[in-house]
């Protein structure tokens, strides 16, 4: 199996294919089994259908390092745009002790925190379910 990532500007891409023997032609030859947008939150049906039961489980792991890493990489990158003043909680602690309006929206801050987190939370548990329906459908 093979993953790519297309990546055009405006929407990029994964694709997916393998490499198939033609004794006819007498070399292996590419078949791909398809594309979708890479905001999708689970692989394409149209493309598990035509996978085989191996290459099914292969394309399934695959998505699921593949999005762990980019929910890491999102939460990541949440975390690093809050305001430097959650990177250092001595002054964290001054600043509440000190201005009741900082504290505020430091608060405001954490609600949005929260939020993000539990976004995460919530697509990765709603994957896993996905992920264990599909397991127990027979191929």
């Amino acid at each position: 199996m093979q993953f790519r990532l297309l990546d055009n500007k405006a929407r990029p891409k994964w694709e997916i294919s393998r490499w198939t023997y033609s004794p006819e032609k007498k070399r292996a030859i590419k078949e791909t089994l398809g594309s979708f947008p890479c905001y999708y939150s689970m692989v394409s049906s149209a493309i598990l259908d035509k996978c085989t039961t191996q290459e099914k489980a292969e394309v399934l792991e695959w998505w699921r390092v593949t999005s762990e890493a980019v929910n890491r990489e999102r939460v990541r990158r949440q975390i690093t745009t809050l305001p430097s003043i959650f990177q250092d909680l001595g002054t964290l602690l001054d600043v509440i002790q000190d201005s009741p309006e900082d504290l505020a929206e430091l608060r405001n801050h954490a609600y949005a925190f929260k939020d993000a987190v539990s976004k995460v939370v919530r697509r990765k548990s709603r994957q896993q379910k996905n992920q264990e329906a599909v397991n127990s459908v027979p191929a």
